[in-house]
Order: structure tokens, then C-alpha cells, then sequence
């Protein structure tokens, strides 16, 4: 599924108030040339689609720790800690990085400078799939992406308690809407042209 302004709009919530629903509507008529992401609110919750720092990761090829910038994928119910339950609830995040550093890698990889321009255009109007951009803004310093094919869970005590912890960003209505809809592209797919019944 591709995603314009048009194909996004078809997915409003039906909870949202008429207001709301009008204001998203204003907003996403300006996608995908809208940058405007975040809000000035909720900073001490955790929350789905929050930016967060000391998010710990283990690598798998060397069992190498060490604490990163990520996006959190987990529903905000499921990470609520008001929320009694029988047993220990996980977090789920995806690693976020700077545009820059992107840009290196695929000049690493020796891709044509004209890609990479037009990949950086398409990742900028959230054509990639697996990939959510991040404008500068916030706390964040510069344009970052989140590798949503790169997923990661923690104990969610592990990322709750730890000293030092800082929120990035909380995404406004828009930008959260946005990356609702990158994330049900990206791993829920209905149009998945396969066959799935018995020969």
C-alpha cells in the first residue's frame, strides 16, 4: 500500500471528536511537506511512540550490551504500570539514528549520489516501509530515522528503572497517526498478494 495523504485520511479513528478529526485532516493535507511531529506534553508517561535514550540492546553476534536512542512500538495499555498483571510486562522499540549517519552507510555502500537523493527524498515523505522519519525537533538534534525491521524487547522493569533515562520526543496527534499507519504497512499487510488456502 502506498502512502499519501489520500490512503492515510481513509484510516482516521473512528474515536477521535469531530474537532480532532477536522484538525488531522487540515494537518495531513500538508503531508507529506509536514514536519511538524511532536508535543509539549505527557513527559514524564511512557507511551507508544515515544523517543527515548538508554534503551539497552544486546547484539547477537557478540552478546555486546549497550544503550541506544529508540522509538517504542509497544501499545501504551501494555506498558502502562498502573496496569495489574500476572506477570512482567516487555518493551518493544526500534532503534533511531541520524539521517547523516544513513546517508554514510549508503555512501559506504558506493550507491550513486542521485540514489541516494531520491531514497532520502522518499524516506522524507515516509515511502520506505521500513523505515519511519523523524524530523528534527523536540530534543532531537537533527532528522533521524527509526529501523522499524530492526526490533527489540526488554523486560520493561529493565528500561523503567534505569537512571539517567531521558524522553526525546512524544509525537502529536499527526506524527503518531503516521506512525501508526507505517507500522500496520510494515507488518500487516492484508494486499499481500500470497495465496494462503489449500491447493
Amino acid at each position: 500500500m502506498e502512502i499519501t495523504q489520500e490512503s492515510i485520511q481513509d484510516q482516521i479513528p473512528y474515536y477521535l471528536t469531530q474537532e480532532a478529526k477536522a484538525n488531522l485532516v487540515k494537518a495531513l493535507a500538508k503531508f507529506p511537506q509536514l514536519k511538524d511531529y511532536y508535543i509539549n506534553r505527557y513527559q514524564e508517561e511512557i507511551i507508544q511512540g515515544d523517543g527515548w535514550t538508554s534503551l539497552e540492546i544486546i547484539s547477537f553476534r557478540n552478546g555486546e550490551r549497550k544503550l541506544i536512542k529508540g522509538i517504542l512500538l509497544s501499545n501504551s495499555c501494555d506498558i502502562d504500570p498502573s496496569n495489574n498483571r500476572e506477570y512482567e510486562s516487555n518493551i518493544t522499540f526500534s532503534p533511531i539514528i541520524k539521517l547523516n549517519r544513513y546517508i554514510q552507510l549508503l555512501r559506504t555502500a558506493n550507491l550513486d549520489e542521485n540514489k541516494i537523493r531520491a531514497k532520502i527524498a522518499s524516506i522524507k515523505e515516509q515511502k520506505v516501509t521500513t523505515l519511519f522519519y523523524l524530523p528534527k525537533g523536540a530534543s532531537l538534534d537533527d532528522d533521524y530515522i527509526a529501523r522499524l525491521d530492526e526490533v527489540y524487547t526488554v523486560p520493561f522493569s529493565s528500561f523503567n528503572e534505569r537512571d539517567g533515562r531521558q524522553k526525546l520526543f512524544t509525537l502529536n496527534q499527526v506524527g503518531f497517526y503516521l506512525f501508526l499507519f507505517k507500522l500496520s504497512v510494515h507488518f500487516c499487510r492484508f494486499h499481500e498478494n500470497i495465496l494462503r488456502e489449500k491447493p
